[in-house]
């Protein structure tokens, strides 16, 4: 079908030298989208400059013929591209053609893609395929958690405990359910294997290189859509895989959010998808599958944020976790150079002390009170999702601490941190806050192990029947106050001091003490200090302590009765009074009888 290749290049090239003689204006080019095998036009095809998303791109009529307005002359790779869908008849790759301005008869002919869905086999790992061409974004990659998703030695602790030295301690999957239970766990963390087997393979049988790459390049980038389904895990009901068979390079087929990718090597399909945050729902919104409990809810809590609504705020996952990497070049080599709206960082970059801290705030003021000192903390979540968000494990802890003199002050009133702030180690150890003053954050799971027993928590999510949520939503201020009491005679001098500490742990603090955790997969802290706030002012700078005025009360048969008391007393005898009937003068009262003469 493009035995005319070698003409179209004459004629192109004729028509450029005569455009440099003549010298002429630019003009608008024009033309039509067909099917490369059926001749029959393509409706609604977007057309666009490759690699120029300042030229607006237009789209094809129902006739598959478009214009392109140009606002320059010259030489332009014009592309097109129809968008993907499953409900369609049939679906396209992209691909692109040299023209100049002025040309009206351009004709794009487009291939269509193979119906096979899936392929038998994985594709090769990403450091053996995609490093070739995409080498600086799989370096970056590598740097990201989705790439240790399946050697992830705390997901192997818990699932079979030979992650690490300590992982058999505590609570191990494999002990506590049967052998045709899969936990799930390789569904999110090795897709590429566990889609040929959905929902099936066991998290320490992953042994293929593609489900050894974790959350690989071709783990999302052969996704080829995501459907409403979200509260489904992954490719059990949410996500599509298309590993299409139709010649030796199915790993060349991959699915994307740029509509201008020549159709050679890569296989490419326009799929907007990846520039919105339901591609990332796949994965990180889901429920346990027989129970409805919530294990992750990050999608629907970015939904319910101001990040969601449209207009100049709107912010997607991938404008926060992917933003533009600050650079021109190209995305693999031998492409076109691309603005840096084009390229994009592929390190996933999500909770670090750097980003807690920027977007967490913590705010402290003090006040005066009769019995005290009165502590008011605020924390704001300015996250596109609460805080804190993903799995279930993950919890926040806010502490108060107040003291005069280096002697902590007793708590009169105000919250304290919820049992999990502590270790299930006898006694206190340094890190438990159990019980102190201040707040836990966390979406805490409850249930039965292996669906037995009595409800315990927290359990992870495939064990989980219900949830008390009391993470901070987007944009939302927590507000708790403390009240410590200031001992009587302590002079106006004394300097209080008080210190509000907010800290993120990515595991709750039993877990990580048990299985002996002291660093992340990633080489992180277990804890992160997100914010402190230190304050010492004297009890006088406060303000006067404000006086409690006792009840007024008057004497009365040598006791005191409260004034208040005298008053509804009053009150009700006058009521009763109103409420009397009515005696007329002159007659007797009803009732009362008479006397005769």
């Amino acid at each position: 079908m493009r035995g005319g290749l070698i003409l179209w290049r004459i004629a192109l090239a004729v028509g450029v030298c005569t455009l440099l003689a003549t010298g002429t204006a630019f003009a608008d080019v024009a033309g039509r989208v067909v099917d490369d095998a059926t001749e029959a036009p393509l409706v609604d095809a977007v057309i666009s400059v490759r690699a120029r998303p300042d030229i607006p791109p237009t789209r094809t009529l129902a006739d598959g013929s478009f214009v392109l307005p140009l606002s320059e002359s010259g030489i332009f790779e014009l592309a097109a591209a129809v968008e993907y869908s499953s409900t369609a008849s049939a679906n396209y790759l992209t691909d692109t053609q040299q023209v100049f301005d002025g040309l009206t008869d351009v004709e794009l002919r487009l291939s269509q893609l193979s119906t096979v869905e899936k392929a038998s086999s994985p594709p090769p790992a990403a450091g053996q395929l995609c490093i070739a061409c995409h080498s600086e974004y799989v370096q970056e990659w590598r740097t990201a958690r989705h790439s240790g998703a399946a050697d992830n030695f705390w997901v192997r602790d818990l699932y079979s405990g030979d992650g690490s030295a300590g992982g058999s301690a505590g609570y191990v999957f494999r002990d506590t359910h049967a052998d045709d239970n899969s936990g799930l766990c390789a569904t999110c963390h090795a897709p590429l294997e566990d889609v040929f087997t959905p929902g099936e393979l066991d998290f320490d049988d992953v042994v293929t290189p593609a489900g050894r790459d974790g959350v690989t390049c071709l783990a999302c980038h052969q996704i080829s859509e995501v459907n409403g389904n979200v509260d489904a895990l992954h490719h059990l009901g949410n996500a599509t895989y298309r590993f299409p068979e139709a010649d030796a390079q199915t790993s060349f087929h991959v699915f994307g959010n740029l509509p201008d990718v020549d159709r050679i090597p890569m296989q490419n399909v326009y799929q907007p998808q990846f520039g919105q945050s339901i591609l990332c729902a796949s994965c990180h919104e889901y429920k346990n599958p027989t129970t409805g409990a919530p294990g992750q809810a990050t999608y629907s809590e970015w939904l319910t944020s101001p990040f969601a609504q449209p207009g100049p705020n709107f912010r997607s996952c991938q404008d926060c976790h992917m933003p533009s990497r600050g650079d021109t070049g190209s995305i693999g080599s031998g492409g076109p150079e691309r603005p840096a709206a084009q390229r994009h960082s592929h390190a996933f970059v999500g909770a670090t002390p750097e980003t807690l801290t920027a977007n967490i705030d913590l705010r402290v003021a003090l006040q005066r009170d009769a019995q005290g000192v009165r502590v008011r903390a605020e924390v704001e979540n300015r996250t596109g999702h609460a805080f804190p968000t993903g799995i279930s494990i993950r919890n926040a802890v806010l502490v108060v601490e107040a003291s005069i003199g280096g002697v902590p002050l007793t708590q009169i009133s105000g919250p304290t941190v919820p049992f999990w702030g502590s270790d299930d180690v006898p006694g206190v150890q340094a890190g438990d806050l159990a019980g102190r003053p201040g707040k836990g954050f966390a979406k805490l799971l409850q249930g039965r192990i292996n669906g037995q027993g009595a409800q315990v928590s927290p359990v992870l999510f495939i064990d989980a029947e219900s949830a008390v949520d009391t993470l901070i939503p987007s944009a939302a201020v927590d507000l708790s106050q403390y009240l410590f009491a200031v001992p009587t005679g302590t002079p106006e001098s004394a300097e209080v001091q008080v210190e509000t500490r907010l800290l993120y742990r990515r595991a709750w603090r039993a877990l990580a003490v048990t299985k002996g955790w002291t660093e992340t997969p990633g080489g992180m802290a277990v804890e992160i200090p997100v914010q402190q706030v230190s304050q010492n002012q004297t009890l006088g700078s406060l303000g006067p302590a404000p006086t409690v005025t006792p009840p007024v009360a008057i004497p009365l048969g040598g006791k005191l009765l409260p004034l208040w008391l005298l008053l509804t007393v009053i009150v009700g005898l006058w009521l009763a009074h109103r409420r009397a009937p009515p005696i007329s003068r002159g007659q007797p009262a009803q009732g009362a009888g008479s006397l005769k003469a």
